[in-house]
């Protein structure tokens, strides 16, 4: 799920797109209320590609968490995250990842993802994302579909090749000497070599 234009903005709260990127600021518009602004180079941001969330194993991205939550949920969350209580928010987290390490992210942490989420799906952000995710695997899908249509046509030519290597080989076999005719000339070269011997 490509969110690589979606960040946060260090000093605010929220989630921004971004429209435009100048010498000196990026231009951003937020998810919360559409209000465009300027983002000077000296202000920190980070895009949701670049996060990621840790597991008992291997960190797995933001986006992919997100994904899974918005596939399950189907662009709803399921509960009131302002009247949810801490052990609700790792129950839902261990819905779309079992495997999270409790220890290292906090319950302040799910809040914030959580409220993301419903920064993304009100925005339309999500949807919009999914849409695209779905239209690449189907042009991945016929791209495969095509391939084996290509290997056969592709196999034509050879056996076009073979059979006229195999015509050229009988056509080769037509002027050459017979059997015969070369055992003949093996005896012509004997006697050649036995009278130069006497």
């Amino acid at each position: 799920m490509d969110l690589s234009k979606i960040i946060t903005v260090a000093g605010r709260s929220g989630l921004y797109r971004i429209l435009a990127q100048g010498r000196q600021a990026l231009i951003v518009e937020s998810l919360a209320d559409g209000k465009r602004l300027p983002v000077h180079s000296s202000v920190r941001v980070s895009s949701l590609e670049e996060i990621s969330m840790f597991t008992t194993g291997d960190d797995v991205p933001l986006t992919e968490v997100l994904g899974k939550l918005f596939e399950q949920e189907g662009g709803k969350l399921g509960f009131d995250l302002r009247k949810a209580d801490d052990e609700a928010l790792y129950a839902k987290l261990g819905e779309v990842l079992p495997d999270h390490d409790r220890e290292r992210i906090y319950a302040s942490d799910l809040r914030k993802l959580f409220g993301w989420y419903e920064l993304l799906v009100k925005s339309g952000v999500l949807a919009e994302a999914a849409e695209n995710e779905a239209e690449q695997a189907k042009e991945e899908d016929s791209k495969e579909e095509k391939k084996p249509a290509k290997k056969a046509a592709a196999k034509k030519p050879d056996g076009e090749k073979a059979t006229k290597a195999k015509s050229a080989a009988k056509s080769a076999g037509k002027g050459a000497p017979k059997p015969g005719g070369a055992s003949k000339a093996k005896t012509t070269t004997v006697r050649k070599g036995s009278q130069r011997g006497g």
